[in-house]
């Protein structure tokens, strides 16, 4: 388990294969594409996902409670933060600066 410390936000970043169309159309017929440099930049590039854990410090710098929650859904600043790999579920995660989040959705955009 990975637990924020401080003023980080621990966000479930969406997947490439989610969001692409071209990774979407691949996977659908079996293709499935490696983990080639490219494909981790353009995973590294994908600026939204769901908050999955905040630290105890979060947004207390800007005077204020935290405007997200968890399980929000959230877009942050491009290339932000840090990638995670959780050791026990082997899931990936990215911790970022709570002043890196731009904006929560009041529900997941249709086309990400």
């Amino acid at each position: 388990m990975i637990v924020p410390i401080l003023h980080r936000i621990l966000v479930k970043q969406d997947r490439l294969e989610e969001k692409d169309e071209t990774y979407k159309r691949a996977g659908k017929v079996g293709i499935l594409i490696p983990s080639l440099d490219e494909k981790v930049r353009e995973q590294a590039a994908i600026d939204t996902g769901t908050v999955v854990a905040i630290g105890s410090t979060a947004f207390k710098d800007f005077g204020t409670t935290s405007p997200v929650e968890i399980g929000d859904y959230v877009v942050f600043a491009k290339h932000a933060g840090k990638t995670l790999i959780d050791p026990e579920t082997e899931e990936q995660f990215v911790a970022l600066n709570d002043e890196d989040l731009i904006a929560k959705f009041t529900k997941e955009p249709k086309n990400g």
